[in-house]
Formats: C-alpha cells, structure tokens, sequence
C-alpha cells in the first residue's frame, strides 16, 4: 500500500519527526522553567531561614541584655535595701541582769512535825 502512496510515507515519517521535536523542545523548555522555579524556591528557603537565624541571634541577644539589666537592677536593689536596713540600727545595748540575792545560809526546819503520840 504503500507503494500506491509513496509521498504519504514520507509525510509520516516528516509529521513524526516534528513531533518528536516539539515534545523535545516542550520538555527542554519544561525543564529550563521548572529548573528556574526550583532555583526560585531554594533561594526563598534559604533566605527565610536566614532571616529566622538572624531574628534568633537578635532574641538571644536582646535577652541577654535584658537579663544582665534586671539582674543589675536587683543587685543594686539588694545592696540598698542591706544598707539601708543595717547602716542606720546599731544593735541594742543588753539591760543588767538582775542581782543575784545572796544563798539563804539558814537550817532548814521540816515542814510538818512529827507525832510520836500515834495518832
């Protein structure tokens, strides 16, 4: 049959090649935009990791500051609260015991007599 047709073949065989062409070139196009777009991407994360590097650097940092300033703050708070508390009262002067009596050097006498009457 395809002897009757001779340029219908070569029209096929012309019509496959450009075919096979377009979807070459589709594909090669396809892959440049996708490459590109995959670029895009990559470069976005890292410079949103980035910057969520840098905002944490500057957390710890401002966190440190802020801490070194409360506690100078307290300790500063402390040692005037300690000054002021034991600057000012002097420890009081202990009052004289009170005198101590002299031992009673007299006999004891018992308490109850003795009965020798037996009742």
């Amino acid at each position: 049959m395809t002897g009757n047709f001779p340029h219908f073949h070569s029209h096929i065989v012309l019509l496959k090649g450009i075919l096979f062409l377009g979807c070459l070139f589709l594909v090669i196009i396809g892959c440049k935009d996708d490459k590109q777009a995959q670029i895009a991407q990559k470069v976005q994360e890292r410079v949103e990791e980035f910057k969520q590097k840098k905002k944490n650097e500057c957390r710890l940092r401002l966190r440190d500051q802020a801490e070194k300033m409360v506690d100078s703050i307290l300790l500063a708070e402390a040692k005037q609260a300690l000054q002021d508390s034991l600057s000012k009262l002097r420890p009081f002067r202990p009052t004289q015991p009170p005198e101590v009596l002299p031992i009673d050097t007299s006999r004891v006498a018992p308490l109850f007599r003795s009965s020798t009457g037996g009742n």
